[in-house]
């Protein structure tokens, strides 16, 4: 599939950014039972989730997230530092969205 047909289906701009469409009846279109199918191609709020800022910084955030996101809370522990450094690396993707 070509990058413009990728972009038409799969991407929508706003003022600032490209984002991910999300379909009405999941989180992800990439997201199947088996994980993400483009896993080594996933954009940095992808590979970053769920260690974005505001979850990280927020304890009711990431427990609201973590209801409907069946990966968090399983797998290896994340330290704190880590978690933060990630957050960190989402604000200087998309400074835009944290000012």
């Amino acid at each position: 599939m070509s990058r413009n047909r990728f972009e038409s289906r799969f991407i929508y701009r706003t003022k600032n950014t490209r984002r991910l469409r999300i379909p009405r009846n999941c989180q992800c279109i990439f997201l199947g039972h088996g994980g993400c199918s483009i896993n080594p191609v996933k954009p940095a709020q992808c590979r970053i989730f769920p260690l974005w800022p505001e979850l990280v910084e927020s304890r009711k955030q990431w427990r609201k997230t973590a209801a409907w996101c069946p990966g968090m809370g399983k797998g290896e522990f994340v330290r704190i530092e880590f978690a933060r450094r990630q957050a960190a690396e989402m604000r200087a993707a998309y400074p835009h969205m944290y000012k």
